[in-house]
């Protein structure tokens, strides 16, 4: 540094220096802190690694997650498929009382082979969900009306006609 730069440090006349401020007082912790830190340190292991019943808890709760994964995965599928079994159960309870027996014998089939199509298929959820909106729908009410048992019928032909490239049986032939 040179004689300007010191000058430009010094405090100019008239100017009042504040004082430096003072360093604190160090403070003694009490001594049960001090004491468990000492036994805390005693018992660190410096190689960093963890111990015999860390290592099998650790691998046993890997385990148990893994498990319950694929439980979950396996309890979800069969869900899926229960509500969609018990919305064609109770599409077939809902029907009108004065429905023809051929109307009703043609939905339990269409519902019938449309359940061996979904279940060969790769992703089936898209097309379950439509049928279980549109069931939904239909029951709303509690009783499904005739228009609508033929809207349902449609709907699984044409998706049976899209899986397998032909016409139902019990549809007449135009």
């Amino acid at each position: 540094m040179n004689e300007e730069d010191n000058e430009k440090l010094q405090p100019a006349e008239g100017d009042v220096e504040s004082p430096a401020p003072e360093k604190p007082e160090k403070v003694e912790l009490p001594a049960e802190f001090v004491a468990a830190r000492a036994v805390q340190a005693s018992k660190w292991d410096s190689t960093g690694r963890p111990g015999k019943w860390t290592t099998i808890g650790c691998g046993l709760g890997i385990v148990v997650l893994i498990s319950a994964l694929f439980a979950g995965s396996s309890m979800l599928r069969k869900t899926v498929w229960a509500g969609f079994s018990g919305t064609g159960s109770r599409l077939v309870a809902n029907l009108p009382g004065d429905l023809a027996p051929g109307e009703r014998m043609r939905l339990t089939r269409n519902l019938d082979r449309f359940t061996v199509m979904v279940k060969q298929q790769e992703d089936p959820f898209e097309v379950m969900g439509e049928f279980k909106r549109l069931a939904r729908k239909a029951m709303e009410d509690r009783v499904v009306s005739h228009d609508e048992v033929e809207e349902i019928n449609l709907f699984l032909e044409n998706h049976l006609d899209e899986a397998t490239g032909s016409t139902p049986y019990s549809m007449p032939q135009q």
